[in-house]
């Protein structure tokens, strides 16, 4: 058997014979005699040494072998459309791949919302997301590993990288109900707050790296992720600050509780977030999609505005 020598059409029409039922409505169907559609059956069988149809009776019924070997078929058709679907939006100027750098503090629920649109619009372009805090989120962007970073937990933004204010996130200080800090009333003195464990998110980049941001704490627990903050929050491990989307339930339900410092009232405080790109970066029509749908943004909680199309 000499793969080498398969065609794509003959893959093109046994998936076409199985989807008409029979070799007279796959020749309707690709507008062929049905002597060119019963040669192209008979020589792909004749390569794979196997029979795929079963002739004896009225309509051809698919052998065991042709059953499995269908599978595999589609799969060879699917991944060459593919490639040919991005290689013609690559040849007129679409990118092939979108690579975003998102802080962790970003809104899930809105970020699930522009992937979905992106995807409706953009179906043949690759998104790779990495999700980082601080200054990771940018450095992604400077070394030129991301398009695009939407920062959160970064207070400051790079001069070298140009930049879009999006609308603000809450984020709040909290603390589990029977946490010692739960007690105390009105805003926490700083000597307080020292004497208590806070988790902090870690930062993995040396773009900021040993600066710390909102510690209070002398005694401080740190992580690269939130969801290991949010556990160790519930689990009343120490107290900290979350974007107040992430929490909403928790406070509600009674399992977190609000705390006020010197620097966060209990209502929260603003946090800016903006999306940054390098001076330098070519937007395509995937890019600049993105930065379209964020700029159009007026809010990261709640119902989503109406993002552009391709």
């Amino acid at each position: 058997m000499n793969i080498e020598r398969f065609s794509l059409d003959q893959l093109r029409v046994f998936a076409q014979v199985v989807d008409s039922g029979s070799f007279l409505g796959a020749a309707r169907a690709l507008a062929r005699a049905q002597s060119a559609v019963s040669y192209a059956i008979g020589a792909l069988e004749s390569q794979l040494n196997v029979p795929l149809f079963d002739r004896s009776g009225y309509r051809p019924q698919l052998t065991e072998a042709g059953g499995a070997l269908l599978r595999d078929a589609r799969q060879v058709l699917d991944q060459v459309d593919s490639l040919q679907v991005r290689a013609n939006a690559f040849a007129n100027g679409q990118e092939l791949e979108v690579t975003l750098a998102v802080d962790v503090f970003f809104p899930t629920s809105c970020l699930v919302d522009l992937l979905r649109r992106f995807r409706d619009a953009f179906p043949a372009v690759t998104v790779r997301l990495e999700m980082e805090a601080l200054g990771a989120v940018a450095e992604r962007v400077i070394d030129g590993r991301a398009m695009l970073a939407i920062l959160g937990t970064l207070p400051t933004t790079p001069p070298n990288l140009l930049r879009m204010s999006l609308p603000t996130i809450l984020l709040v200080g909290v603390v589990a109900p029977d946490h010692p800090l739960a007690a105390i009333e009105g805003r926490i003195p700083d000597q307080l707050l020292a004497q208590q464990t806070q988790l902090v998110l870690s930062d993995r980049s040396e773009l900021t790296a040993r600066q710390d941001y909102s510690v209070h704490s002398r005694l401080t627990w740190r992580m690269s992720d939130l969801s290991t903050k949010h556990a160790l929050l519930l689990a009343g491990m120490g107290w900290g600050y979350m974007p107040e989307h992430l929490v909403r339930d928790d406070l509600r339900s009674g399992k977190l509780v609000r705390v006020s410092t010197s620097q966060h009232p209990p209502t929260g405080m603003a946090l800016p977030i903006q999306c940054v790109y390098r001076p330098d970066q070519r937007a395509g029509p995937a890019l600049g999609w993105w930065l379209d749908a964020l700029t159009a943004l007026t809010t990261l909680d709640g119902e989503m505005n109406t993002l552009p199309q391709s």
